[in-house]
């Protein structure tokens, strides 16, 4: 099978500079700072000041697992990891904090369901005024610098960003990237693709395709980021009157290559858009089976404060075909027929032998507003979803599998070019 940029794992040398995290447990009884220049060495501190033999590794802002060297590189000094072993169910500080008013203040939250139904019949009038309130004060909205602002940007790294976009711009790639290593790990982690060099050619060059259209559009930066032109259309509210790349490429040079490869008919670019309005508000998607969220109060620009800012990390990007539970298990099973010895490796289209699994439809469900919603995290429904992947086996007749082959030919024309 052809593989453009063999994918090597970035390790760091024996000299690499250590630089400073913060580890804590489950429960957040207990907070450590550590020193590490790798993964492996922050496991093994973990390790050994937890007392868990097989540690697992996730940031307490999101719950993301970090389980890929490339991706603990890009994350900047005196990040929270939250160590765990592998049978834990980790939340994130969020989850915990609204847990714990939830237990400890039922009267409040039922004040507050009889406060939502009175918006519920008011929603014109105070829509507005909810807005208007969360937003703060306009003149701090709009401005964008660390020395506009500077409140805005207390606790972020100087070297991370100089601009609020910059710094939304990151967080948006830093949970595409996360969905990446996480596909990355289970893909790579099973029996099979310790066990069949085919199975494992089959999912390194499906992988490498992911890591390529990924660095194409930047990881999708733009979500978050209220300067992109081009924003999400959004269904109308109801009752109311918006790496380290292979073979030596820096990943700006490698991402005008993709760019410039996709061709014209690429289904990707509609979903490379801003979630938000010019000002930076964003507004609730909804549970995953509901065309529209039905809390009017779901809205928020982090744009405006620090503290806004801070609320945003309640909110997710949910699957409504989830990762888990349908894409990597429909990826595991059509591996696993192609390389099968019974030959039911056939696509279902064209009624003919399979040569590739449909890479672009996997991508589209797993990193696209294809398949995503920003929702708030009482819209975050973590039941199963009822819904299967889309992803096949496909044919050299699939529109699909001409188009990955072109976009090969392309990248690979390109690259020679600037060689």
């Amino acid at each position: 099978m052809f593989n453009l940029f063999p994918s090597k794992a970035s390790k760091p040398s024996a000299g690499a500079p250590l630089k400073g995290y913060k580890i804590t447990d489950v429960e957040r009884s207990r907070k450590f700072g550590v020193a590490a220049n790798s993964l492996r060495m922050l496991r093994t501190k973990a390790s050994e000041k937890f007392k868990i033999a097989a540690c697992r590794v996730y940031l307490a802002q999101d719950g993301v697992e970090v389980a890929d060297e490339e991706y603990f590189q890009t994350l900047p000094a005196q990040v929270l990891f939250v160590i765990a072993d592998k049978d834990t169910i980790v939340r994130t500080d969020f989850e915990l904090m609204y847990n714990a008013i939830k237990s400890a203040h039922t009267d409040l939250l039922h004040a507050g369901e009889l406060a939502q139904q009175f918006v519920s019949n008011n929603q014109p009038e105070i829509s507005k005024i909810l807005l208007s309130a969360q937003r703060g004060r306009d003149d701090l909205i709009e401005r964008s610098t660390r020395s506009d602002h500077a409140e805005w940007f207390e606790g972020i790294d100087d070297r991370a960003a100089k601009t609020k976009e910059e710094v939304m711009k990151r967080r948006g790639q830093d949970r595409i990237r996360g969905y990446f290593y996480k596909t990355k790990d289970e893909l790579t982690k099973c029996s099979m693709y310790r066990a069949s060099p085919v199975a494992r050619e089959l999912i390194d060059e499906m992988l490498e395709l992911f890591r390529q259209l990924l660095v194409g559009f930047d990881y999708f930066s733009c979500m978050f980021d209220r300067t992109c032109l081009r924003r999400v259309e959004l269904k109308p509210e109801a009752n109311t009157q918006d790496e380290t790349d292979a073979q030596k490429i820096p990943p700006k040079r490698l991402k005008l290559l993709v760019q410039k490869s996709l061709g014209s008919d690429c289904r990707i670019d509609r979903y490379n858009v801003a979630l938000c309005s010019q000002l930076g508000d964003f507004r609730c998607m909804g549970v995953w089976n509901d065309e529209r969220c039905r809390y009017l109060n779901h809205r928020i620009n982090p744009y405006a404060s620090r503290e806004n800012l801070i609320l945003f990390q309640v909110w997710n990007l949910d699957h409504q075909i989830e990762i888990s539970r349908a894409v990597l298990p429909s990826i595991l099973d059509n591996v696993e027929r192609m390389v099968s010895a019974e030959g039911d490796a056939f696509c279902k289209l064209h009624r003919r032998k399979g040569k590739k699994l449909s890479v672009i439809t996997y991508f589209l469900e797993l990193f696209t507003l294809n398949n995503l919603k920003l929702v708030h995290i009482v819209c975050h429904d973590k039941s199963v979803h009822e819904l299967i992947s889309n992803g096949a086996i496909i044919c050299d007749r699939c529109d699909e599998y001409k188009y990955i082959k072109q976009f090969q030919r392309n990248l690979r024309s390109k690259k020679d070019a600037m060689l």
